[in-house]
């Protein structure tokens, strides 16, 4: 047999209730504080990597036979007199 509903209104959700369902507010101040200090050692990585990058340039600009390297047109065995003669 099927009871009968009840057409009383639902219950009102209890303040308790409905804030549990949240995190707290501790929770996102440590998971806020976590990504900050991730993302301030990410920027120094960053920094350390264009520094890296920016000195090996800086060689690369410095070195006058950059363009024949790079072209192939400099033997390095023959400039340091390692080159054998063939017979």
């Amino acid at each position: 047999m099927r009871t009968r509903r009840s057409n009383s209104k639902p219950e009102q959700a209890k303040p308790e209730t409905a804030e549990s369902a949240f995190p707290s507010a501790r929770y996102f101040q440590v998971h806020f504080e976590f990504l900050h200090e991730s993302i301030n050692d990410l920027k120094q990585q960053l920094n350390k990597a264009n520094q890296q990058i920016a000195d090996l340039q800086h060689k690369l600009e410095a070195d006058p036979l950059r363009d024949l390297k790079l072209r192939g047109g400099y033997n390095t065995d023959s400039a340091a007199g390692n080159n054998r003669h063939q017979s």
